[in-house]
């Protein structure tokens, strides 16, 4: 469904991505951990098109792009991949003049061109699945922030992605209002949508994940399943990182 190879991103001299390679499976849920700074969420944005790698090739479904300084990016690519990822970000990134229903209805209106009709009972059927169809007419300042971003995983999901993207979806919410969304991305999960998440929950990247990524310093140094990763591995960066996450949770 996914692959990266030899994906580098700089930011004038610092060194954002530093060959990544990935592949994800269709229908798997690939959880992505690291410190601060590692370059997690660059990965996701080179994923949706909204950064440009500077050097490799991406590949998601059956779109592939290769970057480099001598190659002109292509408008008609671009679209190709970005039409198959939906990305969740921290802040919700909600219309304020919009109600919820008309946040998820914007997207496949204008970009999709679906009639009102489709698009509106297609948002209703995902409201039902969050579990805010009650606040269809609701504005996002009346929502709390685990509801808003219920919100914003519906607007993607509305656009019929292959793929969801989230960016530390839970990083900008109350304790108490976490468990809500990570309910919703559960779900997802167990019901096959392919996903790569950015999270420091890391008791939901042990129930969940079906592969875990660890980032550092723009690199990926390990990867594997859960158990490969909290119980059995031998990384010391790792195995730093780890500690370092339990004594804050602790």
């Amino acid at each position: 469904m996914i692959r990266m190879e030899g994906i580098h991103k700089h930011f004038h001299d610092l060194h954002v991505l530093n060959h990544i390679d990935l592949d994800v499976e269709k229908g798997s849920t690939t959880v992505v951990i690291g410190p601060s700074g590692s370059g997690k969420t660059t990965l996701l944005r080179c994923l949706k098109l909204l950064d440009f790698p500077d050097q490799g090739t991406l590949s998601i479904a059956k779109a592939t792009m290769t970057f480099s300084g001598e190659v002109k990016l292509n408008k008609t690519d671009i679209r190709s991949i970005r039409k198959h990822t939906g990305m969740v970000f921290q802040n919700y990134n909600l219309f304020p003049h919009l109600t919820v229903l008309q946040n998820i209805m914007e997207g496949p209106v204008i970009v999709l061109k679906q009639s009102s009709k489709t698009a509106k009972d297609k948002a209703l059927s995902i409201l039902d699945k969050v579990g805010l169809r009650d606040r269809a007419d609701y504005y996002p300042h009346q929502l709390s922030g685990g509801q808003q971003q219920r919100v914003g995983i519906a607007r993607a999901m509305a656009m019929n992605p292959e793929v969801l993207l989230f960016d530390e979806p839970t990083s900008a919410l109350d304790p108490e209002l976490v468990g809500e969304v990570l309910k919703v991305m559960k779900d997802l999960a167990f019901e096959g949508m392919t996903m790569v998440i950015v999270t420091h929950e890391m008791g939901f990247a042990k129930e969940v994940a079906d592969q875990v990524v660890i980032m550092d310093q723009g690199a990926i140094i390990e990867r594997g399943t859960p158990a490969d990763i909290f119980d059995a591995s031998t990384n010391e960066r790792t195995l730093q990182f780890l500690r370092k996450v339990n004594r804050k949770t602790d």
